[in-house]
């Protein structure tokens, strides 16, 4: 099932000097930005608690709050505080997402900054000597340039920690302040070329009812899933941080958004034939995606590209040995066992269960459904839904399938289910 998770950005971070802002005049050590990963200036200076101070410490970018990926702007930082005479500062950008990534580029745009160092995508900025500007009292700032990533990764986090000094010449008495700033991509959603299909599958095509999953650019600015408090009263969400979707102008519940795939299911529509996808979040709408809306399309779920998403009665999972790694255990199906299979796309049942909200039990699926494994009709002792769009099918692995990899098919309504999906079978 492809409701994955993915991309974010994180941030500049703003500090002053590791034993001293004199010892350090020459630009902080790298990796003392406060960002996740990092250190910060309170672990040298630690006279005073971090924010404890009179002062405060802002970051502003030349574009507002968003960014257009690759389009350069200004990162200004300034740090206040009435009784320092003396300041430094330190900046890395991260993907939110995936903060070990970095989240663009930055360089100095003056002699008051200079690059602190880098370590594979990861970059940090800090003050030179003559950007600490011994002697000036009640604010300063500093500016560097920041080039966002030439494409969208959703928003970035700019974590900030700046070092308001007392000129002393060792590290008491000064303070150190952080924050964080979110700036999100300005890039409206745009929906690839055929990127509106199955959830199990990369077939083309909607069945009301059924998870779909979209594939796209600048469709959401964070990766995450539906949390349990956005499922309010037995409803979905149908907007997940201002990501929303519509397909033939009904709202879509969404589970999963990503600058690059929202998972959704499809809303109740009697209707078939060509209709229109939509998404929306705070840059605009995307051109609307046109797709088939039909009554069946069923596919199976997957564990990967080839095998089904099958368990046993008791919740072992069953695929190769190894499949799902060294923490998950995987065993073949036995012939003659009962497994449980897992699909969308295979139509009404009866009685109805209504799209867009919770459900947990069993609805018998409205038409006749037929599933082959290895070339041979198994007998399906259930077929219909267990949950919110996903259909359940408890079937047996007929005795007279041979050991190895048996090629899976389910048909309703005269569709077949994708291509190429296997169970591996083994005689114990």
């Amino acid at each position: 099932m492809k409701l994955r998770n993915q991309l974010i950005v994180a941030g500049l971070v703003v500090l002053g000097g590791a034993s001293s802002l004199l010892a350090r005049s020459a630009g902080a050590p790298q990796g003392v930005t406060g960002a996740p990963g990092d250190g910060i200036c309170t672990n040298c200076h630690r006279t005073n608690a971090l924010n404890s101070g009179p002062g405060k410490l802002t970051i502003t970018f030349s574009d507002g709050s968003t960014y257009t990926p690759g389009k350069a702007q200004k990162v200004t930082v300034k740090i206040e505080d009435p009784n320092a005479k003396r300041w430094g500062f330190e900046a890395s950008p991260r993907l939110a997402s995936d903060t070990t990534k970095g989240g663009g580029d930055i360089s100095p745009s003056d002699g008051n900054t200079h690059l602190a160092g880098t370590s594979g995508t990861l970059e940090w900025i800090t003050h030179t000597s003559e950007g600490t500007r011994p002697g000036t009292t009640g604010s300063q700032t500093f500016e560097f340039n920041w080039t966002p990533p030439a494409t969208d990764v959703g928003s970035i986090d700019f974590y900030v920690a700046g070092n308001a000094a007392n000129n002393s010449g060792d590290n008491t008495g000064d303070f150190i302040y952080s924050t964080k700033a979110t700036v999100a991509s300005n890039a409206k959603p745009a929906i690839s070329s055929g990127g509106v299909t199955s959830a199990a599958n990369t077939k083309a095509g909607i069945v009301s009812g059924s998870w779909i999953t979209i594939y796209g650019q600048s469709l959401a600015g964070v990766t995450r899933t539906w949390r349990d408090d956005e499922i309010v009263n037995g409803v979905l969400p149908t907007s997940l941080d201002g990501v929303s979707v519509t397909v033939n102008g009904k709202p879509a519940a969404i589970s999963f958004i990503s600058p690059g795939q929202i998972n959704a299911q499809a809303p109740d529509d009697a209707s078939t034939g060509m209709v229109a996808v939509v998404v929306k979040n705070a840059a605009g709408e995307s051109a609307p995606a046109m797709v088939n809306l039909q009554q069946f399309s069923p596919a199976c779920f997957q564990f990967d590209s080839k095998n089904v998403a099958a368990v046993a009665p008791d919740g072992t999972f069953l695929g190769p040995t190894g499949l799902l790694g060294s923490s998950v255990a995987t065993r073949p199906a036995r012939p003659g066992e009962m497994i449980l299979l897992f699909g969308t796309g295979f139509g009404p049942t009866n009685p109805a269960v209504s799209a867009g909200k919770a459900f947990s039990g069993a609805a018998n699926l409205a038409n006749n459904v037929r599933i082959m494994i290895g070339g041979v009709q198994a007998n399906v002792a259930f077929a219909g839904l267990s949950g919110a769009g996903l259909y359940q099918f408890n079937v047996t692995v007929p005795a007279t399938v041979a050991d190895g990899d048996q090629a899976v098919t389910a048909s309703v309504g005269g569709v077949d289910s994708q291509a190429g999906s296997t169970l591996s079978v083994r005689r114990q």
